[in-house]
């Protein structure tokens, strides 16, 4: 379990009475009542595949405290004990779930003034033209699982093409064959 102290958002503190958050075209809308915690970009293939961007930026919220105000999420299983959900209508992603947490992509969010990232994850699939400068900490899997490998991604070795294109072409495999099941 997180502790209680790092369950504070950006700014230190208790958020507000409620957080909004939407998809593109507002069918979907959400309210957090609790506070955000885990602020991180992820650089694994999944993230990447789901959202068709380079990167994604999410955060963690207790189930009790995330309620969907408007719409209907469309949920897809995309491999075992993960479910992501978007809008039905304009495909905007906004959570990825598995049986320990509830996460939200941050884009989504109505304020993204309310968040700031932590640290970078999954950084063994980031894709080799990134660059970034920041001296957040780098993990290779999650934030929970061990030290940070380094701070900074410069510090990083950067994965080859080769490394990339084999990782996609596994993963995409595996995705597959979960997908026929």
């Amino acid at each position: 379990m997180i502790s209680e102290q790092a369950r504070t958002n950006a700014h230190g503190s208790e958020p507000p009475t409620a957080i909004k958050g939407r998809c593109l075209c507002g069918d979907i809308r959400y309210e957090i009542t609790g506070p955000i915690f885990d602020v991180v970009h992820c650089h694994c293939e999944s993230c990447r595949r789901h959202t068709s961007t380079a990167f994604a930026t999410f955060f963690n919220v207790d189930r009790p405290h995330f309620h969907i105000t408007q719409g209907t999420l469309v949920r897809y299983t995309s491999s075992p004990d993960v479910v992501r959900t978007h809008c039905g209508r304009c495909g905007s992603p906004i959570t990825f779930e598995n049986p320990h947490e509830l996460s939200l992509y941050a884009c989504s969010l109505e304020d993204l003034t309310l968040i700031k990232p932590e640290a970078h994850i999954m950084v063994g699939e980031m894709l080799p033209w990134l660059n970034f400068g920041d001296d957040l900490p780098c993990f290779e899997k999650g934030i929970h699982g061990g030290p940070p490998i380094c701070h900074g991604l410069s510090q990083l070795p950067k994965a080859s093409s080769e490394s990339v294109r084999a990782n996609s072409k596994a993963t995409n495999a595996a995705r597959d064959t979960f997908g026929r099941k």
